[in-house]
């Protein structure tokens, strides 16, 4: 772990906007986000900043089988590294504002839920929107996508992308504590009836 966390720290110092925190998620933050992932819904599971692994042990240990797991890297050396560790799991590197694209690219039209580890609050709200909403229309309904955030308000400008957001889990334990939030897509409203 320590290398884990050596790596992460040099990578962050590299590129702190691009790297959510300067240190992995512990296993406390895995296990819980990982808990909050519906596993019995049909479909992969997709973990958007895969980092060095941490949420994906947390997800494996919880039950998930690797071969159901999708991670998204753009860091060339963290996603060579899952590859090498995860060998079981679909490992992709790409900008996550690409994610329709990469998504389609990979025959993936549906998700069974979506834990996200980007720093997704740095992100315009247009690029935001190019990563959330097509996690959301492949989740379709009940489907929900996680956010990690250090910030204790909402890292995604939900109002704008007209989506529900609510927090889902505080973790103190982890280095810095953090927080998830839940988005899901709102219900269509129901047809006008004819007068």
């Amino acid at each position: 772990m320590f290398g884990d966390a050596a790596l992460f720290f040099g990578l962050w110092l590299q590129k702190p906007l691009q790297i959510a925190a300067v240190t992995p998620s512990s296993n406390r933050f895995a296990t819980v986000m990982a808990g909050l992932a519906d596993l019995s819904r049909p479909g992969p599971v997709l973990e958007l900043g895969a980092g060095t692994g941490s949420i994906t042990r947390g997800l494996i240990r919880r039950g998930c089988l690797p071969q159901r797991i999708v991670a998204l890297e753009c860091e060339a050396r963290l996603s060579n590294r899952s590859r090498r560790e995860f060998p079981g799991i679909a490992t992709i590197t790409g900008d996550a504002t690409r994610l329709d694209d990469l998504l389609e690219a990979h025959g993936i039209d549906r998700l069974a839920a979506v834990v996200s580890s980007l720093p997704i609050k740095w992100l315009s709200p247009a690029a935001q929107r190019d990563v959330v909403m097509p996690c959301l229309a492949r989740l379709g309904a009940g489907g929900r996508f996680l956010q990690m955030t250090n910030a204790f308000v909402s890292p995604i400008a939900a109002e704008a992308l007209d989506v529900d957001s609510r927090p889902a889990a505080y973790v103190w334990r982890n280095l810095p504590p953090s927080q998830i939030w839940a988005y899901s897509a709102r219900p269509a409203d129901p047809p006008l009836e004819p007068r």
